[in-house]
């Protein structure tokens, strides 16, 4: 099946849904082609979406993407991130990328990701991801895994010390952050430019 019979199997508001969301899908940067066609039936089950549809809608969405990249610049802000990621995790933090689907499920599943000399955490979820993507900014939520017997006075130090340490990872990235020092604001990574390149 090819993608005129695509055009006339869906309808012509659901096939715009489609590839709308396939779109965003695919500049988030983080699924595979057939995860992405699977979020699409999901998403559109209600109209009839069907896998083989799917799959034919993300193809050539996927491609131009690709194409897309040969023209980015070496570094991109997305790069910068995984950089500032990467140097947390050295200093015992959990950093996860586009974790979860929310921050009630990011805050409840971030200690599955911890290891025993794990100190604290990062990370962004879906959504963020899907509001960077639109020009947003990228909301990084952070905190210090709870010591046994530890008061509440210390685990807010704690709290506001990975704040302060993923401030400085995103600073040493050339990545800009606006945080003000209070261990119940997300630290925000803004303006940033979304270019993640797909998984190979």
């Amino acid at each position: 099946m090819d993608q005129d019979t695509v055009h006339t199997t869906l309808a012509a508001e659901a096939l715009r849904d489609a590839e709308e969301r396939a779109r965003e899908l695919i500049r988030c940067g983080f699924q595979e082609p057939d995860e992405i066609a699977e979020s699409l039936v999901e998403d559109l089950d209600d109209q009839g979406l069907t896998a083989e549809e799917a799959e034919r809608i993300v193809a050539p969405l996927w491609r131009e993407r690709l194409e897309e990249q040969a023209s980015w610049p070496e570094t991109t802000d997305v790069d910068r991130l995984e950089a500032a990621f990467d140097a947390l995790e050295e200093q015992g933090i959990v950093a996860a990328m586009d974790f979860t689907c929310c921050a009630s499920c990011g805050y409840a599943e971030i200690g599955g990701e911890a290891d025993e000399d794990s100190r604290g955490f990062v990370f962004f979820h879906q959504q963020d991801t899907e509001r960077a993507v639109s020009g947003g900014s990228l909301m990084l939520r952070y905190g210090g895994f709870q010591v046994d017997g530890e008061s509440t006075e210390a685990a807010v130090r704690r709290t506001v010390g990975i704040g302060r340490a993923v401030a400085a990872a995103l600073g040493a990235a050339g990545l800009p952050a606006e945080w003000d020092g209070s261990p119940e604001r997300a630290i925000a990574v803004t303006p940033i430019t979304w270019l993640n390149r797909l998984p190979e």
